[in-house]
C-alpha cells in the first residue's frame, strides 16, 4: 500500500487463508479497493515445478490488474467477497 499511495501500481498475490486478512487491514489502513489475487494455499510447496505453473497461472492476472487504471481496480476490489478458507468457522 505504501507503493500504491506513491503512484506505483501493486497486486497483493495471496493465498484464501489469508484474503480476509488483507482485506480488514487494508480498510484500516484507509485503502479499500486492494487489488488482490488468490493463489492456491499453501503457497510453499516442495515441487518447484508446482510453483513455476502456479506463477505462470497468475502472470496474465498480474499483467491486468498492474496495467489497469487503479480508479478501474478501486471500483472492481472495494467489497469484493473472495471465498473463505476451508478450515474457516462460520461466526
Amino acid at each position: 500500500m505504501a507503493l500504491e499511495s506513491q503512484g506505483i501500481p501493486t497486486v497483493t498475490l495471496i493465498s484464501c487463508s489469508f484474503c480476509t486478512l488483507a482485506q480488514a487491514v487494508s480498510r484500516q489502513l484507509d485503502y479499500p479497493g486492494l487489488p488482490i489475487h488468490l493463489l492456491p494455499h499453501p503457497l510453499g510447496h516442495r515441487d518447484l515445478g508446482v510453483v513455476k505453473k502456479r506463477g505462470r497461472d497468475a502472470a496474465p492476472e498480474v499483467v491486468r490488474m498492474l496495467t489497469t487504471p487503479n480508479d478501474m481496480l478501486a471500483a472492481e476490489f472495494t467489497g469484493k467477497k473472495f471465498p473463505l478458507p476451508e478450515h474457516a468457522v462460520a461466526r
